[in-house]
């Protein structure tokens, strides 16, 4: 993952000007994503994909009949976590396709789309281990990744509940992994959709266990969109409402949540959320 004094892309939009006349005026679209995070997004081969990349993909061609024009080039760009609120604030991407949860404190930050996703903070250990609470946590050392609401919810329950967990802050999905491989962290907490991707990819995921016990309510995640811009939020809006009354939303979710990966065999297996189940219907879906 790119650090972000490393990151080199347009300077900061025009803020008296709607995303969407700088798109028909340049016909190109700027989408920040994250590697690393599957079944969300990812980079295996240098090319994003995933489920939000997908979607993303579904409403840059809706913006696209929108717009009337006949093209709209996608520019990925790489974006590290902790730099992502700073970064959109600064124009520095049109959309952010990955998985950020929406909290009325990021929304005094920045804009979020419709929901499009649900998940609830679990923990995944080692199987052999037998850890099945927080409270089987208490005391030792969990991984958690610096700049998640995750994070701010393990420091809570630890004030709370009086855990005494160590918190071992790591940059990416993988660090936090290998630290529960080689028993540096107990734990590693995190939404369950993520953890169940990882763990689906994983040759070894028989070894690893996800918690049943979970930690706070369950979030919504949105595409982090820029603060105020009413006319570019309604367009992505309207694009995932047409994408969920053809049914292409359900199928993307079907490929990415419930069809095997064909390099392991394996699949997240989890059906539509109630929540998700709901939005889609609302829409036509």
């Amino acid at each position: 993952m790119v650090a972000a004094a490393c990151w080199a892309g347009p300077s900061a939009a025009d803020p008296g000007r709607s995303v969407l006349q700088k798109l028909a005026a340049a016909k190109r679209i700027t989408i920040g994503y994250r590697a690393g995070y599957p079944p969300y997004s990812d980079a295996p081969d240098g090319k994003p994909v995933g489920y939000v990349i997908d979607l993303c993909r579904q409403v840059v061609d809706g913006l696209r009949h929108t717009l009337g024009v006949d093209r709209l080039e996608i520019d990925f760009v790489p974006i590290p976590m902790a730099a992502r609120f700073v970064m959109m604030r600064e124009g520095h991407m049109d959309m952010e396709c990955a998985a950020t949860t929406i909290t009325p404190e990021r929304q005094r930050q920045v804009g979020f789309s419709t929901p499009i996703f649900f998940a609830t903070t679990r923990f995944v250990a080692l199987r052999r281990n037998g850890y099945k609470t927080f409270a089987d946590l208490a005391g030792r050392t969990v991984a958690s990744l610096a700049g998640t609401t995750e994070t701010v919810k393990l420091n809570a329950a630890n004030r709370q509940r009086n855990l005494h967990i160590a918190i071992l802050l790591c940059r990416e999905d993988v660090e936090a992994f290998a630290a529960v491989r080689t028993e540096r962290a107990a734990a590693y907490v995190m939404d369950d959709v993520l953890l169940a991707g990882v763990m689906a990819g994983w040759g070894r995921s028989d070894d690893l266990v996800m918690s049943e016990d979970t930690l706070g309510a369950t979030e919504a995640y949105g595409i982090m969109l820029p603060l105020g811009d009413e006319a570019f939020l309604q367009a992505v809006n309207a694009a995932l409402q047409a994408s969920a009354a053809s049914g292409r939303w359900k199928q993307i979710y079907d490929a990415w949540f419930l069809t095997p990966d064909p390099s392991t065999g394996r699949s997240p297996n989890l059906p539509l959320s109630p929540g998700l189940k709901a939005i889609l219907a609302r829409q036509g879906g």
